[in-house]
């Protein structure tokens, strides 16, 4: 009897001692519990060699007939072994090629990656086609499946009072609004597969696809932006700053509108922006004082600005044409 009395104290002193352990370190308990589920729900990495393409699929949007897009997809290995030699083939029409291949004849290592840019040429309607990465060696094998769509060539207007951008047919039939709700539309440039315009009083730069479909801001916080330019891999657009003298200025950023930065200062009153493969030109109207006006150029980056024409009364637009 006693010997059970002297177990049944022991075990009350220990569950007493338990139950102040507890009390006082419920926290830690907690977030062992807490890392201990964390850790068993780890998967781990297979051993074989898992490949995948970025992005995929990939639609190229709305693209000018005769015109083309590129676009660039990487190849992955987010397996724990190497895939073997690579090889790629992409079938369907002759619509989209593959114009440059780090992945072929390549083998990935684990955490190892490679790019495939692929080119879609516009034709009528959709196309679509298939990019595929094979491992023989492995069996590791990837698939992306692209698309892209051809429209006929379009003629493209801001109507400021009506806050909207405008389309028609080359030969001006069936106008018609393709984006409403804007405040002071003002320049419009086009390229392959998306349409630009600034939006001047709320000191915008805005985006849409052709057929004015998902606009949206991707350069915000401009004063007065004017004119807009594309090329193949920037967006140029002119500021003409406040009512202060030689505030205006001429801008550049990424086709997505990342990285908008200043290449051009000290301008009066810049509108009109076009460029060439080479060189980069805009009025700059000077407040339409009769004889101020000024055509300027510039590298693309905007190094090397001079005067080449003088003596205007107010140039608010400027286009460049073959010779």
């Amino acid at each position: 009897m006693l010997k059970d009395s002297s177990s049944l104290s022991r075990r009350s002193a220990v569950a007493a001692v338990s139950r102040r352990a507890a009390a006082a370190g419920v926290g830690c308990v907690l977030a062992a519990a807490v890392v201990v589920s964390a850790a068993g729900a780890a998967v781990a990495k297979p051993k074989h060699p898992v490949l995948a393409f970025t992005p995929s699929p990939y639609d190229f949007g709305l693209v000018t007939t005769g015109q083309t897009a590129s676009q660039t997809l990487t190849l992955a290995n987010s397996g724990g072994s190497a895939s073997g030699a690579i090889t790629i083939t992409l079938s369907g029409p002759a619509a989209f090629t593959v114009v440059a291949d780090t992945c072929a004849g390549a083998s990935l290592g684990p955490g190892k990656s490679c790019t495939v840019m692929v080119q879609f040429t516009a034709g009528v309607g959709t196309s679509t086609a298939t990019l595929r990465a094979t491992a023989i060696k492995s069996g590791a094998s990837a698939v992306a499946a692209l698309t892209g769509t051809g429209v006929s060539a379009h003629l493209y207007w801001p109507t400021t009072v009506d806050g909207s951008i405008d389309e028609a047919s080359l030969d001006g039939t069936s106008p018609h609004a393709i984006v409403t709700g804007q405040d002071s539309p003002f320049g419009v440039a086009v390229d392959s597969s998306h349409l630009y315009w600034a939006d001047t009083i709320p000191g915008t730069i805005m985006q849409a696809n052709l057929d004015g479909s998902n606009p949206l801001p991707i350069v915000t916080g401009q004063i007065g932006a004017c004119g807009v330019a594309v090329g193949s891999s920037h967006l140029y657009w002119s500021d003409a700053g406040s009512a202060t003298a030689a505030t205006g200025t001429i801008w550049e950023a990424n086709l997505d509108g990342s990285n908008p930065h200043v290449i051009i200062t000290l301008q009066d009153d810049p509108t009109g922006v076009a460029l060439d493969s080479s060189r980069l030109y805009w009025s700059d109207a000077a407040g339409d004082i009769p004889g101020n006006g000024i055509i300027w150029e510039a590298n693309l980056d905007g190094s090397n600005p001079q005067v080449i024409i003088t003596g205007q009364n107010g140039p608010r637009g400027v286009a460049v044409g073959p010779q």
